[in-house]
Order: structure tokens, then sequence, then C-alpha cells
């Protein structure tokens, strides 16, 4: 789902599948990896699984066939959110962190401003008004020109009133987004605090995952589809210490 958004069938386990994209393939990618597996007995006319599922087998001398691309155009879109199993982080290092989806329950205070971070099929950085489950309705939208019919967001952890303080005292304070200048940040803030009418205001035109380190990341992953939504809560830092410590110590 990240950095490809592709469907692709393999024999090999998720914690495999992720080292092997991280750090054995000719496909290398230098970065974070964000993948899902899906329910194998899901099936979509768009798709076409039947079509190539049969060639993922291992070959004559029993090694398992790493990657077989079944689609890469509108996967996301055409996968039902009952077909998501895990989420899976993979650092680096080629380590593998598996999320499970969980009820997504908190109560949210209005009036406070949130970074989301549009990461499949847009990749984008928004400031928006808008609550989590709200946000992730809007940008399902398909009355809105800006949109998918079902996207992977996230939240960055971005005190902006501290920043704005900061960078009022020092102008050569570094932007916490990457590759948005600091003081482009604070006009759009400022642009987004005078209309909050407008609900939300873009700031980057690409997302910054794997940029800012893990720990920016707040609360967890949303798969949003209008009204549904999954959610993959993320373990706190304690937890990340203490029950997933190779992943944790893995990263950037």
């Amino acid at each position: 789902m990240w950095p490809n958004y592709a469907l692709v069938a393999s024999n090999l386990p998720p914690d495999e599948f992720g080292k092997h994209y991280t750090l054995g393939s000719s496909r290398y990618f230098h970065g974070q990896v964000v993948f899902a597996e899906i329910d194998p007995n899901y099936r979509h006319d768009f798709l076409k699984i039947d079509k190539y599922i049969d060639e993922v087998k291992p070959d004559a001398s029993g090694t398992p066939k790493r990657t077989k691309f079944i689609a890469t155009y509108r996967v996301l879109e055409h996968i039902d959110l009952e077909a998501f199993r895990e989420l899976h982080i993979t650092s680096t290092m080629g380590k593998v962190l598996t999320l499970k989806s969980a009820p997504y329950e908190k109560e949210h205070d209005q009036g406070y401003l949130r970074t989301f971070q549009e990461l499949a099929p847009m990749r984008a950085i928004v400031l928006s008004w808008m609550t989590p489950p709200d946000f992730g309705e809007h940008i399902t939208d398909p009355e809105q020109p800006k949109s998918a019919p079902k996207v992977l967001f996230n939240q960055i952890d971005f005190d902006i009133d501290d920043f704005l303080t900061k960078l009022e005292s020092d102008p050569f304070h570094k932007s916490p987004i990457p590759n948005v200048h600091a003081h482009k940040l604070r006009e759009q803030i400022l642009e987004a605090k005078a209309k909050p009418e407008k609900g939300l205001k873009g700031i980057s035109l690409d997302a910054a995952f794997g940029k800012i380190p893990f720990t920016q990341h707040r609360t967890g992953f949303w798969i949003a589809h209008h009204k549904e939504m999954l959610f993959y809560p993320i373990p706190s830092l304690e937890e990340l210490k203490e029950e997933h410590w190779e992943w944790f110590k893995s990263l950037d």
C-alpha cells in the first residue's frame, strides 16, 4: 500500500515478504513499506485473481514464489473492507511490525486542527478541523473533487501552536513537515485557522511517510470507505520498546 499500490501474491509469510521488498529484491525500496494481507478467498472481477493465482507456487527446487503481480491499477477501491486482515509496517532494515484492526472508539474534542497524511491511492498532507472518521468520510465522498472510493491515511503528531510559538522566536526554526518550508507552513496554518468553515487545507502534494520518525505518527492507520472504516492502532512507545524491540531498534 506504500509505496506500492499493487495487489501482489506471494508464498512468503509477512515477515519474509517485508524483508524481501526492503532488502532482498531487485525492486529494492529504501524506506518504510506498508502492506496489508488480504483474505486468500477474496475475489473481485476487476482484479482477475484466478487468472494468476495458480502461478504462485514454489519452483522445482522448493524455492517459494516471492512475488506475482496481479493488479497495479485501482486496487484499493476494489477490495472490500471485510477482506483486509493485518496491516504490516516494514522498517528500512526489513523488520515487520504487524498491526491488527480494532474498533475506533475515541471521543474527540471539537475545534482542534489536525494534520492528516493520505497514503493511498492519493498522497498528500492536509490540515483539517475534522475528526479522523469525518475526514475519512469526506475524502471518500464521490461528490468531492479530491476523493477516492477508499483511502488509506494516518495522522501526524504535530503541535501546531508550539510550532508557531517557536517560529516566532526563531525565524530559522525547522519545519516538522518535510519539503514544506517553515514560513510557508505558517502561512498555511494561519489560513486554515482564518477559514475553519473550509474544513481542510492542503499543505503538501506528497506524503512524508518514511521521512519523519515513525513515533511522529499518531494513533494509527485508517482505511476509509464513506461511513465505514478500518482502524489499525499503533502500539504506544512503551509497548513498541517492550513488545516489539527488534522492530523498534531497526527504525532509522
